[in-house]
């Protein structure tokens, strides 16, 4: 035995407590690596699970952002689109609001021409004219030249007449320019108005048609103003000017009158123009060739208008002169 007293050669307590320890060191360590290992490999694939999911939700979000974008250039378009045609149509109507103007200013030039020729003496006769509508333009009240020898109101009545804008100020030249027949019912502007029973239209051809509404008469503002004439024009000009209306020819009616006008209804929606005029008292029902489809409606109007003093009839007698 030894000084501790152990036998030789067998290991001491403190030997076989180290190799001990050791052992289980080097144990812990190995399970350690094995459960490293482990848990690398179940992050790995929750890693790749969580990147599908961005992924995904990524391209859903480009989607949404693509389809915002698809949807405001849509709007943009439809908005540059309908200004667009806003702007074509103010276009339109100026161009035939100037159209109409020229054409009456030509008008006026050859009447003013006219009543100088008849001051001064001079003469005119049917073969100096090219058509019926310029014609028209020099008769002149008390006919100085002659031109209405059957007194019907249409000078030179054997020239030629084509239908279009004649002297009653349309969008021709004198109306000595042949123009297509406009369809019996169209839409169109009005371009301007004339008095209480005249206005201008455009028609769907791009042209423009004076139109002398069916069924009424209006007290006259030019050749000298008679009763009533101021206030039916300034309500016709509310009513209609600017306005997209419907044009519409009577079957029981000529297409045109004498002066080459267009003879139709007119109609702003719902509300018949020529029915609103005389229910107003500013015009009375005037069945000039005959009556009209509408004359029940316009003449019970009129009766009520005149017996009861409504508009002009308060201090007018607005009968057709």
């Amino acid at each position: 035995m030894n000084r501790f007293g152990q036998k030789p050669g067998f290991p001491g307590r403190r030997a076989i407590v180290a190799a001990l320890l050791i052992v289980a060191l080097l144990a812990a360590v190995a399970g350690c690596g094995s459960s490293s290992t482990e848990g690398s490999g179940d992050n790995g694939a929750g890693s790749q699970q969580g990147n599908s999911s961005l992924n995904s939700a990524a391209k859903d979000r480009a989607a949404r952002i693509a389809a915002r974008k698809a949807r405001a250039k849509a709007r943009k378009r439809a908005i540059r689109a309908r200004a667009k045609a806003r702007r074509e149509a103010r276009k339109a109507r100026a161009a035939a609001r100037l159209a109409a103007r020229k054409a009456r200013a030509a008008n006026r030039r050859i009447r003013l021409r006219a009543r100088a020729l008849a001051r001064s003496g001079g003469d005119v006769n049917c073969g100096d004219f090219a058509s019926q509508a310029r014609a028209q333009l020099y008769l002149l009240p008390g006919d100085p030249f002659g031109l209405d020898g059957d007194g019907d109101g249409v000078a030179c009545a054997d020239l030629p007449c084509p239908c279009s804008k004649a002297a009653g100020g349309g969008s021709g030249s004198g109306g000595e320019e042949a123009a297509s027949e406009p369809p019996r019912s169209f839409s169109g502007t009005v371009v301007d108005v004339a008095d209480g029973d005249t206005i201008d239209v455009s028609t769907p051809s791009g042209s423009v048609e004076t139109i002398r509404i069916i069924g009424i008469d209006t007290p006259e503002v030019y050749g000298g103003v008679e009763c009533g004439g101021p206030a039916a024009s300034a309500m016709m000009k509310r009513l209609a000017t600017g306005q997209r209306v419907r044009v519409t020819s009577d079957p029981t009616q000529d297409r045109r009158d004498h002066y080459g006008r267009l003879l139709a209804y007119i109609d702003k929606g719902s509300q018949d123009l020529g029915y609103t005029m005389v229910r107003r008292g500013l015009a009375s029902a005037y069945p000039y060739d005959g009556p009209f489809q509408r004359y029940p409606k316009y003449a019970r109007a009129d009766r009520r208008a005149r017996t009861h003093g409504i508009g002009s009839w308060s201090h007018c007698d607005i009968s057709p002169g």
